[in-house]
């Protein structure tokens, strides 16, 4: 049997079905044992696995890794989270425990490395779930319906050990900064195992690791340092409760993680398996097409991308506007809002030729020009739930800069949220309709992200003031226009 793994989290339940694409939990004792109505306890249910930590040794599987991240869906890979998932929930875990990490923080900083270790003491597979059970006298008998209700796969096991995942994010004081700071955080964290003279490798060494640690402690001690960290099994004493979590502490605490988990273990994920590999599926009356998931991982890594990308943008909204109204800052029109126009119209002209040339009725309709304040409104939907159907949305393009007022980022925080809609609703549509995940005619329902921001006013620093009352005089005597002429001549 073919089988998937999810991240475990104490709400599964041995057969119990499951949504290997949005990984929601669906039906309980979905598939059940032979012999039994319902499945009884087991040693694979319960997780008595006590006599593992009485044996000397343990035969373990551990993959350690460490890598330089530059999205968030590399933090959300490796520990095996759908992008569905992160868009239809807002978080990188499954535990119920809040947020993991700050995405906008790996989005902004300027290096981002990331420490992980997969321990696996042993895989429970509960071999007698053979039996799908259906329920009787289901008034709705769609597809959709009896895929929100059973799912596509049910759990039939799960793996024991323990995950160690850290993530160290580095930006620059100073923006300029950027690209340097970068450069020295890869050599400093990333250096290869060849640069030792062979003539005194041990002297040369030695200085090696003295210059490269001089390096890591000015890197930390001159920028703003993020560092995120979470594990699963391998007990609470990872490391002096009075250190600090650094690089090296990192590295450390995966070097030993695998000796812990071989002492205390926890369950770290379920194992799925699709209902077509039952025979009893077949047989039963309620056999149905099952949705297949396995070629959407592209796309909907593109998705969850847009929809992290658009939840930045909406943080630097809220940046700007507090400064516009503390009067440390002041808009001025992006000089590269006119290229992000003529790109976007060049889109909209696009979708328009497609749609021509296309004949079938389930065509895209044409492109949806955003427009200005009093119907921006009625340009989408807000989506709770999946849909009856797949709602074909025609891309929704903003194609004028925002006007450099408090309004304007009003409007754009309110454009941003209606993107954010459009990617909720297009994962909607994947979960009832995979096969729209390998369309290649079928344009984003959004707009780029990055078009979006460049069509964003940005701000210009006003001089600081002694006190509030200053400051905003100091603000109100700037002229928008002279100030975005002069901001423009500069950039030419």
């Amino acid at each position: 049997m073919a089988t998937h793994l999810v991240p475990y989290n104490t709400a599964m339940q041995l057969g119990s079905g499951f949504n290997s694409f949005t990984q929601t939990l669906c039906i309980n004792n979905a598939v059940v044992r032979e012999t039994e109505t319902l499945p009884g306890p087991s040693p694979a249910e319960t997780g008595q696995s006590a006599d593992l930590a009485e044996k000397k040794h343990i035969s373990q599987s551990v993959t350690y890794k460490t890598s330089i991240i530059k999205k968030t869906t590399d933090v959300t890979n490796m520990m095996n989270i759908n992008g569905a998932f992160t868009i239809l929930n807002d978080q990188l875990k499954v535990e119920g425990s809040g947020k993991f990490i700050d995405t906008n923080i790996i989005k902004d900083s300027d290096f981002s490395v990331m420490v992980s270790v997969k321990v696996v003491n042993q895989v429970i597979y509960d071999h007698s779930l053979t039996k799908f059970q259906p329920i009787p006298n289901i008034k709705d008998m769609t597809q959709r319906h009896l895929v929100e209700i059973y799912g596509d796969s049910f759990i039939s096991g799960w793996q024991e050990g323990g995950e160690f995942l850290a993530v160290l994010s580095i930006k620059a004081k100073e923006r300029g900064d950027g690209q340097e700071i970068a450069a020295q955080a890869k050599i400093a964290f990333t250096r290869g195992k060849g640069e030792v003279d062979e003539s005194d490798p041990k002297k040369l060494k030695i200085k090696l690791d003295a210059k490269f640690e001089k390096m890591k402690d000015s890197l930390i001690n001159e920028n703003e340092v993020s560092v995120s960290v979470a594990w699963t099994g391998g007990g609470q004493n990872l490391k002096h409760p009075e250190k600090d979590w650094d690089f090296n502490t990192m590295r450390d605490v995966a070097l030993k993680f695998p000796d812990l988990c071989a002492k205390t273990p926890m369950r770290t994920h379920a194992l799925l398996t699709k209902y077509t590999a039952l025979r009893s599926f077949y047989t039963t009356q309620l056999s149905f097409d099952l949705p297949v998931y396995d070629k959407t991982g592209t796309y909907t890594n593109i998705l969850e991308e847009a929809y992290l990308d658009y939840k930045a943008i909406l943080g630097t909204i809220q940046v700007l506007a507090y400064g516009v109204c503390e009067g440390k800052k002041a808009l001025v029109v992006n000089p590269r809002s006119a290229s992000a126009v003529e790109q976007t119209k060049a889109i909209i002209e696009k979708t328009r030729n497609q749609n021509s040339e296309t004949s079938t009725a389930e065509a895209p309709p044409t492109t949806d020009v955003a427009p200005r304040k009093e119907s921006t409104a009625n340009s989408t939907t807000s989506v709770v739930k999946a849909p009856a159907r797949v709602i074909n949305s025609a891309p929704l393009l903003v194609t004028d800069p925002f006007p450099v007022t408090i309004a304007g980022l009003e409007e754009a925080r309110l454009m941003c949220r209606y993107m954010m809609n459009r990617i909720v609703q297009e994962i909607n549509n994947i979960t009832i309709k995979p096969e729209i995940a390998n369309d290649e005619s079928r344009p984003l329902p959004f707009q780029s992200p990055f078009l979006f921001k460049l069509l964003l006013p940005i701000a210009v620093d006003v001089e600081l003031k002694s006190t509030y009352a200053d400051q905003a005089v100091a603000a109100s005597t700037i002229d928008p226009d002279v100030l975005a002429s002069k901001f423009t001549s500069v950039a030419q």
